[in-house]
């Protein structure tokens, strides 16, 4: 599965609010490093995450000709790893939208799943109150339609913890780290 493309087509769950609360915030060494997707040929897609401050990380998502710059903060709920990604782009006439990824497992491969797009439009359009959305419209028919969240920090957090086994609600994404590529240390190795 090409994950940046999944992440970045426009067919992922956004939120206009955080999914953490400072508290929640914790630093995940074994996500730094340079890491590829079952599918890259020739490593045409690179995810690089590298320590930007005590609790964040740069996140570039490099491709032949281009590069995606992000910053992603990792918490915890439940004990359940998360990564919330968001623009570093700081255009006041843009709310930058958060991405959530649920990490599941961080060596040898790195496993991530995101809100699967099209199990939350099909629950939120048969049951509106699920959580606080709006549809976004991305082109002329009605099935191109977005759904941003637009819940407060702790209603997305308690739709998070209801729907962490839900069947369908997520979908997996596996990266490997880069050949050659230096590995970070292990929990408390400096």
């Amino acid at each position: 599965m090409a994950a940046a493309a999944i992440l970045l087509a426009g067919c992922v769950v956004t939120s206009v609010s955080p999914f953490y609360t400072a508290k929640d915030l914790v630093f995940e060494p074994a996500l730094l490093g340079d890491w590829i997707g079952d599918t890259n040929k020739a490593g045409d897609e690179i995810w690089k995450f590298d320590q930007s401050g005590d609790m964040a990380y740069r996140f570039t998502i490099i491709k032949p000709d281009t590069a995606s710059v992000m910053e992603a903060r990792a918490f915890r709920l439940d004990g359940q790893l998360f990564l919330d990604v968001s623009s570093l782009e700081q255009d006041y006439h843009v709310i930058p939208p958060h991405f959530l990824l649920k990490v599941t497992q961080t060596t040898p491969a790195l496993r991530m799943s995101q809100l699967n797009h099209d199990w939350l439009k099909d629950l939120v359009t048969k049951k509106p109150d699920a959580i606080r959305h709006h549809f976004v419209k991305s082109g002329d028919k009605s099935e191109d339609d977005r759904v941003v969240l637009t819940a407060d920090t702790s209603e997305l957090q308690k739709f998070i913890r209801d729907n962490l086994k839900t069947e369908g609600a997520w979908e997996e994404i596996v990266l490997h780290r880069q050949a050659g590529a230096a590995q970070p240390p292990a929990a408390g190795e400096k």
